[in-house]
């Protein structure tokens, strides 16, 4: 799971360095987990076989909390990955 993780993380990558400063500012207060972090998360969650994101984020929290310290609630994450 680490490997796959790791290698998703490359999507963070290419995000900073060509999508990121085209981007326009939104109002308001900066979000505390980036639209790349988002990504990543979606990458990660289509590929284990979770029934719902509730319990997909459950696992990400008690596993990978290191990795994510930033990581939505599941209403926040959920709008905002429909972003």
């Amino acid at each position: 799971m680490e490997h796959y993780i790791t290698t998703i993380f490359v999507v963070d990558d290419c995000y900073e360095k060509q999508v990121k400063n085209t981007t326009l500012l939104k109002p308001g207060v900066k979000a505390s987990m980036s639209e790349s972090e988002i990504m990543i998360l979606a990458l990660v969650m289509d590929y284990l076989p979770f029934p719902g994101e509730t319990q997909f984020l459950g696992f990400i929290r008690g596993n990978y909390k290191e990795w994510f310290p930033n990581l939505l609630d599941q209403t926040q994450f959920h709008r905002r990955l429909r972003k």
